[in-house]
């Protein structure tokens, strides 16, 4: 903690590095793995229930009249049958494995909200590099039109546009500025400390990435046999279902051995004795009762939330699924309106010099440019969003996915 705290990298802090770091420190992480391993105790405990108990006492005994007396004893005692405990072991077991699940579940939302943090840090970080560079052209034409409306060249109306608009440059930079820090106090909130550079998608040479499968058939299968989520409902609606078990057990008998060896100085000799009690419960005031319909509802609870996760990662699915192509698509187009705002910028600046066209006409040309520029840097974003979110409804959301992403951004 304290070297992440004091050592800040003066590099671009890479995705992999502040995965590393978010699995370190989340403490909703660290409590799912506490979970994990509370689950284990609980089956040793629940275990233990069904094991011979063994038991040494020893006592000394002062009399006024009498002679004073020692003994001692050895007492074991074995449950032969206790439904409601092999009942409460096997929901044991069944708690242990949902707390696993939910451990992965927890890693694969981490891994959501790390990486959407860094991807949304680094559209801030570009969105920033864009109305900076747009300042700085913006600067440059501001300085061309003042010279040029100095020299009566240019009409004052083209001059104060020119100003305003650069004016609406700068708030528009120090709004971006303004969200560069909240992404980076976001990013900074998983991993403990504050990162002064992210990697960045590259606009360049862009390439589809291939999805894991093809249809949304097989994500639909992929999910129901991955979903961290999804198998973690099940894996409750059956431990529901042996706590019901374990209720009902309240009707059945119980029996239990006992062993007692004595021993004292005394009697004449030791003394051994063995016993065999059955308890045959009467429920009169209908507490078992009670707790078996109690039981039934969690069980109707349980299948009900199995249904909603269900229904939710369909939906996550065929929303995202459908909407990657279209995502995609739209940034190829974006790829196009940005040659073609270029062409623009440069014929209104050509025919801006000849004295045939009016500041405005390069102003609004220029504001295009950038407006394209960053609906391009917006869409490619959006785009990796909506992979994230398609592998976290697979539970594929590790190191693997991580890596992955990695390799689509650059310094």
């Amino acid at each position: 903690m304290v070297l992440l705290c004091t050592s800040l990298p003066s590099y671009a802090l890479t995705i992999e590095q502040a995965w590393n770091a978010a699995k370190s420190y989340d403490p909703n992480y660290q409590k799912a793995q506490i979970n994990e391993k509370i689950g284990e105790a609980n089956i040793r405990s629940s275990r233990s229930e069904l094991l011979p108990g063994l038991s040494l006492g020893a006592s000394s005994n002062w009399y006024e009249h009498e002679q004073n007396s020692n003994g001692y004893n050895v007492t074991l005692n074995q449950v032969l049958w206790d439904n409601s405990k092999w009942s409460q072991l096997n929901a044991a077991e069944a708690s242990a494995v949902e707390s696993q699940l939910r451990n992965l579940q927890a890693h694969n939302e981490l891994a959501e909200r790390l990486i959407t943090a860094y991807l949304e840090l680094a559209k801030a970080q570009g969105d920033l590099r864009l109305a900076e560079q747009k300042w700085k052209e913006g600067t440059k034409m501001l300085n061309v039109i003042e010279q040029n409306f100095k020299a009566g060249k240019a009409m004052s109306t083209e001059y104060e546009d020119t100003r305003a608009n650069q004016l609406d440059i700068e708030a528009t930079r120090l709004a971006r500025r303004s969200d560069l820090e909240q992404k980076k106090a976001a990013l900074a909130a998983l991993i403990s400390h504050f990162p002064q550079q992210v990697d960045e998608i590259s606009t360049n040479n862009l390439i589809q990435p291939r999805m894991a499968v093809e249809t949304e058939a097989e994500w639909l299968a992929m999910a129901k046999n991955n979903s961290p989520e999804l198998l973690a409902a099940k894996q409750k609606l059956k431990s529901v279902e042996f706590k019901q078990d374990q209720a009902q057990s309240g009707y059945y008998p119980t029996v239990n051995g006992r062993v007692i060896y004595s021993d004292s100085d005394k009697a004449r000799h030791d003394d051994l004795n063995a016993s065999i009690t059955v308890n045959l419960p009467l429920d009169l005031n209908g507490a078992t009762r009670a707790s078996v319909d109690l039981a039934k509802l969690d069980v109707m609870q349980a299948k009900q939330d199995v249904r909603l996760v269900e229904i939710n990662i369909r939906e996550l699915i065929q929303s995202r699924f459908n909407q990657i192509d279209l995502d995609w698509q739209r940034v190829e187009m974006a790829q196009k309106q940005i040659r073609s705002r270029e062409k623009a910028l440069e014929s209104k600046q050509t025919v801006y010099q000849a004295g045939l066209a009016d500041a405005d006409d390069v102003i609004t040309a220029h504001n295009n440019l950038f407006d394209s520029r960053n609906l391009l840097q917006s869409l490619l974003y959006q785009y990796w969003l909506h992979r994230v979110a398609l592998f976290k409804s697979v539970g594929q959301l590790n190191d693997d996915t991580v890596k992955h992403i990695s390799q689509a951004l650059q310094s």
